[in-house]
């Protein structure tokens, strides 16, 4: 993965992080199972086969609630082997098992098409790192986890590498500032079986500034693949579309302010320069001094898919 690492002070990396030029919501996930839509906690579906009942549960005793007929469908929530074995099918609702109705598993796919889990490990309070559960991929959910807890532990030695040489500075009369690497990330888009995790660095080793860049991993989470812009925008049309769009949103913040040498920009690279996936489109990131001065930040460009596709 490319780095941007550019000079820059913390305290501007955080403003243009968090700046509303870079989006963080995401729209709800609408995953079809067939001809119905699957909801978050589904866990399967029962098909009526025979005219039968749904029941209450009551002085733990099951209780005939609600007569339904052959061809309803219900949503499956939960399990229980109680009672012969009872789906919750609503609040307080369950479907019997028996030869009255026929239980499928939702797919593995499907449930996971809502986003899989993602959590934060620290290895100390400047370095967080993801890690993931919830994919049904599971050799890939090792490697995943493995790849980012060995990234951290690359921040880790690096931290200790640049303290070792602040003390050592300091011995040599220098009074520079406490030297350090940090890390830390942000899961842009986790839905549609895609996943964006966003590692944000920073780091100060003497000077009048301090460091910082972003590198992206974006996946398939069906075929365990990592993406790049290449597997987005996918042929040279396309590609024009997309350079015509962001050479023209640099216009547009010229006039509110920034600096961008428009000229200087020729075309997106589609192997090397950083994205993540957003709600309608990817997020195009260019770093400091591509294509305009330090003053610019870090500069992202959101793209609808409606740009190019």
């Amino acid at each position: 993965m490319k780095r941007f690492k550019k000079v820059i002070a913390f305290i501007l990396v955080f403003a243009v992080l968090f700046s509303p030029l870079v989006p963080h919501t995401q729209a709800e996930a609408k995953v079809m199972w067939g001809n119905q839509e699957l909801v978050k906690g589904q866990k399967g579906r029962v098909t009526i086969l025979k005219n039968t009942s749904l029941y209450n549960i009551t002085n733990n005793k099951l209780v005939a609630a609600k007569k339904v007929s052959k061809g309803q469908i219900y949503r499956v929530y939960s399990y229980s082997g109680k009672y012969g074995g009872i789906y919750g099918v609503s609040k307080d609702l369950y479907a019997q098992k028996s030869s009255s109705i026929k239980y499928e598993r939702a797919p593995s796919d499907k449930i996971q098409a809502f986003g899989i889990t993602v959590i934060k490990k620290s290895l100390a309070s400047n370095i967080s790192y993801p890690q993931a559960s919830g994919l049904f991929n599971k050799p890939f959910e090792a490697s995943f986890n493995r790849k980012f807890l060995n990234l951290a532990k690359e921040t880790q030695q690096a931290n200790k590498e640049l303290k070792e040489q602040e003390k050592e500075d300091r011995e040599n009369g220098w009074s520079p500032g406490p030297y350090y690497q940090n890390m830390k990330y942000s899961v842009p888009y986790n839905q549609d079986n895609i996943l964006s995790i966003s590692i944000t660095y920073d780091e100060y080793s003497g000077g009048a500034h301090g460091n910082a860049w972003i590198d992206t991993y974006n996946y398939d989470l069906l075929k365990a693949k990592q993406l790049s812009l290449k597997d987005v925008i996918k042929n040279q049309t396309q590609l024009g579309k997309v350079n015509k769009y962001i050479r023209d949103q640099m216009i547009v913040r010229n006039k509110k302010g920034a600096g961008f040498e428009v000229k200087d920009f020729k075309s997106v690279n589609l192997t090397q320069d950083q994205f993540y996936y957003t709600s309608g489109g990817i997020v195009i990131i260019f770093g400091e001094y591509e294509y305009g001065p330090y003053a610019n930040g870090i500069n992202f460009f959101k793209v609808p898919y409606s740009v190019f596709k």
